[in-house]
């Protein structure tokens, strides 16, 4: 059964929201000991990973998004616009 695009959306923004709370607990966990500060690049790599692994996320939403779109509607009304050629 196909997904419709509420339910992939709703999906998919459930993953981002997990992503965004492992990114918050990390940057928290490494900003709270003045001992064991986070370094500039720790920082950067955490972020770095959070917009790739969300770019992946929105990908596989456009993808699955994409799958779920019934053709057939399409292609049978493209064929009703297209004057036969003479």
């Amino acid at each position: 059964m196909k997904k419709d695009i509420n339910e992939i959306t709703t999906e998919k923004l459930a993953e981002i929201e997990q992503l965004i709370a492992e990114f918050k607990a990390k940057l928290s966990i490494g900003l709270s000991d003045s001992e064991h500060f986070m370094k500039m690049t720790e920082i950067e790599n955490l972020w770095s990973q959070l917009r790739l692994d969300t770019n992946a996320v929105y990908g596989d939403m456009l993808k699955d998004i994409i799958s779920s779109t019934d053709e057939s509607v399409l292609i049978s009304k493209k064929k009703l616009n297209i004057k036969p050629k003479m």
